[in-house]
């Protein structure tokens, strides 16, 4: 069968998540503090569109620090929104398994 709406956004999602997590990389080693922000800014909001708020907040922060040119541990703060990134993952392959089973239901 054809996948459903939930199932093609947080594939969607996190397709573009990992893309943008290897930018972070770059960004961070590079020591790129435009690119951090922007980058987070992206990841940021798509990860507030998809409801992983944890996530969305580690990215506003770093997004706050680039702007301001205060970004002093730019590896770490890039491997903390990694890991956050992993966590927003499995909770959301385990709500797509859940909706597969057909046991999810979805309220308004």
């Amino acid at each position: 069968g054809r996948p459903d709406i939930l199932t093609t956004l947080v594939t969607l999602f996190l397709d573009n998540a990992r893309v943008l997590l290897k930018d972070l990389e770059r960004a961070a080693k590079d020591g790129d503090t435009e690119l951090l922000g922007q980058v987070s800014h992206a990841l940021g909001s798509a990860s507030a569109n998809i409801g992983a708020s944890p996530l969305s907040a580690r990215c506003r922060e770093l997004e706050r620090m680039a702007r301001a040119g205060s970004v002093l541990k730019p590896t770490a703060a890039v491997s903390a929104i990694d890991a956050e990134f992993r966590r927003a993952e499995a909770a959301l392959a385990a709500h797509l398994a859940e909706a597969a089973k057909g046991t999810m239901g979805i309220s308004a």
